[in-house]
């Protein structure tokens, strides 16, 4: 479910099928879309796209808490190639577990 207060990380699920993507960067693809459309809603500091999980997952730290709210709220249920997006939020404790030194990024990306 959709929590405010869980801060600036969240996930994207749904987004892909790692067995059916023919593209050789199609995951490169997909980081790029994502990075394109929050950046546009304000910037983020980390993205993944985890090119293995079946459940098409794409992880995004965004600058603050009001941009990851933009983002996931734009991103919620939009269709990317044929499937709904699912966004949720993510502990930022968790999300830098599973990102050893994302606690400390300050620099926005820009591709």
């Amino acid at each position: 479910g959709i929590n405010a207060e869980y801060g600036e990380c969240f996930m994207l699920s749904n987004m892909f099928n790692p067995a059916s993507e023919q593209d050789p960067n199609w995951a490169d693809e997909i980081r790029s879309d994502v990075l394109g459309e929050c950046t546009n809603l304000g910037g983020v500091l980390h993205i993944y796209v985890d090119p293995h999980d079946p459940n098409g997952c794409v992880y995004v730290k965004a600058v603050n808490t009001a941009v990851a709210t933009s983002c996931v709220n734009s991103l919620q249920g939009r269709w990317f190639s044929g499937k709904m997006i699912k966004a949720s939020y993510m502990s930022p404790v968790d999300y830098g577990r599973k990102f050893e030194g994302t606690n400390n990024l300050t620099q926005r990306l820009d591709r």
